[in-house]
C-alpha cells in the first residue's frame, strides 16, 4: 500500500491546484463578460452579443488542462473580435515568462524582412521573408490576425509580425506545429537562404544573443535617434518647417487634465506652433510638415489647435503648403489630428494609412482582472471623424517604405515633400 500513497496524493492535490485555477479563470471570465461591455462605448458595433456571449460560455467549458498562458490568448481572440484596438488584454508579462524568439519583423513596401534580431540569427537580417513553414507570409499574417483587432488591413502589417515572436501564440494560430518558424528568405541578388528561428536560452548564449541590427550612417530626420516628444526642425534649403510629432502629450495637457505633478516632465507645445507661425510669416511660400508618423496617441488639443490656426491664415492654408505624415503606426489622438488637418485646412495627407478607424474609441482607461491580475485595457470616448464609419483615414499620397529606405535611413515621405515646390 505504501508503494501507492504517494502517487495517489499526488494526482489528488494536482487535481484540487487545477480545479481552483479553473474555478479563478472562470470568475475573471464572466467578470470580463459582465465589466468590459459596461465600461466600453459600444462594444457590440461588430460583436453582436449573442455571439460574444456564446465565444465566452465556449471557452468557459473548455478550460481543463489549459495553461494561464493558453487560457489568456483564447480570452484575448474573443476580445479581439470586437474590431476595437484600443480593447484587449495586456498579456505580455505571461507572454514574456515564455521563451520568445528574438527575431524582429516588419511589414514594408516590398515585403516581410528581418529588421533586427541577435546574432545567432544574423544570417537572416535585412532578408525578404518569402515563407513562414512553408506558408506564405500574407496567409502566415492573416492567421495572427487572430490575436489582435482588424479595424482594417493595415493591422495585419503593423500587429502581426509583432505576434510571430511568440510559440504559444503561433502554434494556436496553426502557423507551426514547434517552438520553431523555418524562414525562407531572399537577399537582394536573388539568392534564397533557409534559416530555422527557435527560442534560446539568454543566460546560457549571452555571446549569440548581442543584437544584430542596421544603424543608419547618415539618417533623415524620421530616422533620428536622439527622440524627442516633439520637435521643430527648419530645413532652410528646402524651405520646410518640420515637427516631428512622437506623442499627443505636453506640459499643457498635463495642467488641463489637472496633473500638475507630471506636467514639469513634459516640454509645452506652445512655443512651438509660435515658432511654425513665425516661420511660415518669415518665409513666403514656405511649406509646413506635421509628421505624426509612429505617434500612439495622447491628448488631441495640441494638433487639433494648430490645425484651426493655420486654417484661419489664408497666405498658408493653400495646396501644397501644408503636409501631415501618418503611417500604420499613428493611432489614437494621432489619427484625431490628422482629420482635424484634413477638416480645417487644405492639407495633403500622406505616407500610410493607420490601423485604426478614423471614428474609434478614444481616451483609453483599464481594469484588472482580480485573480489572474490581467490588465483590461479600453476606450471610454466614442470619436466619430468621418461619415460612414469607413475602415480607413482617406490619404491624398500614399507613399509605402521600402525596406532598403528603412536600412540606409532614407525617408520617401520627407523627400517627396522636398521635390514639391
Amino acid at each position: 500500500m505504501k508503494v501507492y500513497i504517494l502517487p495517489i496524493l499526488f494526482f489528488f492535490i494536482q487535481n484540487l491546484i487545477a480545479q481552483s485555477n479553473t474555478e479563478q479563470w472562470q470568475a475573471d471570465i464572466s467578470i470580463l463578460q459582465r465589466e468590459l461591455p459596461k465600461r466600453h462605448p459600444d462594444f457590440y458595433r461588430f460583436y453582436p452579443q449573442p455571439e460574444f456571449d456564446a465565444d465566452i460560455q465556449a471557452l468557459q467549458s473548455k478550460l481543463s488542462g489549459k495553461t494561464d498562458l493558453q487560457i489568456g490568448l483564447e480570452l484575448q481572440t474573443i476580445v479581439a473580435k470586437a474590431r476595437d484596438a484600443q480593447t484587449r488584454l495586456e498579456l505580455a508579462p505571461m507572454l514574456q515568462q515564455n521563451a520568445v524568439i528574438p527575431i524582429g519583423l516588419g511589414w514594408y513596401a516590398d515585403g516581410l524582412y528581418t529588421s533586427a534580431t541577435v546574432k545567432k540569427f544574423a544570417p537572416a537580417l535585412g532578408k525578404r521573408i518569402l515563407e513562414i513553414n512553408g506558408q506564405e507570409t500574407a496567409l502566415v499574417l492573416e492567421k495572427m490576425g487572430r490575436f489582435f483587432a482588424k479595424e482594417n488591413e493595415e493591422a495585419l502589417r503593423k500587429e502581426g509580425p509583432q505576434w510571430l515572436r511568440f510559440p504559444e501564440a503561433f502554434r494556436m494560430a496553426g502557423v507551426s506545429e514547434t517552438d520553431t518558424l523555418a524562414l525562407l528568405m531572399v537577399d537582394e541578388k536573388g539568392q534564397r537562404y533557409f534559416l530555422k528561428a527557435h527560442p534560446v536560452d539568454f543566460q546560457k548564449d549571452k555571446a549569440g544573443l548581442q543584437p544584430a541590427q542596421f544603424v543608419p550612417k547618415t539618417p533623415d530626420l524620421r530616422w533620428n535617434p536622439m527622440k524627442q516628444v516633439f520637435s521643430i526642425v527648419w530645413l532652410e534649403s528646402d524651405s520646410i518647417a518640420y515637427v516631428q510629432y512622437n506623442a499627443c502629450l505636453s506640459q499643457e495637457m498635463m495642467l488641463a487634465v489637472g496633473d500638475s505633478l507630471s506636467a514639469g516632465q513634459f516640454p509645452p507645445f506652445q512655443p512651438v506652433a509660435d515658432s511654425v507661425m513665425r516661420l511660415l510669416d518669415q518665409h513666403p511660400g514656405a511649406r509646413f510638415f506635421f509628421d505624426l508618423r509612429f505617434n500612439t496617441g495622447g491628448v488631441p488639443a495640441d494638433g487639433i489647435a494648430l490645425s484651426e490656426r493655420l486654417g484661419a491664415l489664408p497666405f498658408v492654408n493653400l495646396p501644397n503648403r501644408i503636409y501631415v505624415a501618418t503611417n500604420r503606426y499613428t493611432a489614437g489622438a494621432a489619427v484625431e489630428i490628422a482629420a482635424a488637418f484634413q477638416k480645417n485646412t487644405n492639407a495633403t495627407l500622406l505616407g500610410e494609412a493607420p490601423a485604426q478607424r478614423p471614428n474609434h474609441f478614444g481616451d483609453v482607461q483599464s481594469f484588472y482582472l482580480p485573480n489572474t491580475r490581467i490588465q483590461v485595457f479600453h476606450g471610454t470616448r466614442q470619436v466619430e471623424l468621418s461619415p460612414g464609419n469607413p475602415d480607413k483615414i482617406r490619404l491624398n499620397v500614399p507613399i509605402e517604405l521600402p525596406f532598403n529606405d528603412f536600412r540606409d535611413g532614407r525617408d520617401p515621405v520627407l523627400d517627396f515633400v522636398r521635390r514639391k515646390t
